[in-house]
């Protein structure tokens, strides 16, 4: 862990030195978290692509401002949130959250059975992170697929802690609520 951060502070230094294949190792360590992340807020791989791209794009230009006493991974996915829900206040239409995990997908993974029951547990859930309000929907996949703490994603959404911790608490019971309702859990 401490050579992984000494690498990572080397590399931001590369990279606030105008060193952009720095920046290229750097971010490709969050590349797929980011990009998960971007598909469940867009509901779309099309736009989750772009919105990585204007993330990787802003993230460069922003680099020489980064503070070091922030976490880097916190940072970033603070300009993706960013990127998205601009992206949803220009578009003005609700994210629909899809994911179609490619894994589950592989022929002869696993039984027939076993990949329909998994795909109808993933709509269900799907369709009930639907249900939540946008800001638990935010709070709750950035704490998903970021690695995030709470501490983090109050600030990369610019909340108070407690209101956060609120969110993701209403959004679990909500979430467990509706999974019990329909028996998948």
């Amino acid at each position: 862990m401490i050579m992984e951060n000494l690498l990572e502070n080397q590399l931001i230094l590369r990279c606030k030195q105008g060193d952009s294949s720095a920046f290229g190792l750097l971010v490709k360590n969050y590349r797929k978290q980011l990009y998960t992340y971007l598909v469940r807020m867009s509901g779309s791989r099309v736009a989750a692509e772009d919105l990585l791209q204007d993330t990787l794009i802003k993230a460069w230009k922003a680099i020489p401002k980064y503070k070091e006493q922030n976490k880097f991974s916190s940072w970033l996915f603070s300009i993706a949130h960013n990127i998205a829900m601009d992206s949803y206040r220009k578009n003005k239409v609700r994210a629909i959250i899809k994911y179609t995990d490619e894994q589950d997908n592989e022929p002869g993974s696993e039984s027939l059975q076993y990949n329909i029951e998994t795909e109808e547990l993933k709509n269900i859930i799907i369709e009930s992170i639907e249900t939540l309000s946008e800001k638990q929907q935010h709070v709750f996949l950035l704490r998903q697929h970021s690695g995030m703490s709470f501490k983090e994603i109050a600030e990369a959404t610019d909340q108070p802690l407690n209101t956060v911790l609120s969110h993701m608490n209403y959004a679990v019971k909500k979430l467990k609520k509706i999974l019990r309702e329909k028996n998948a859990i």
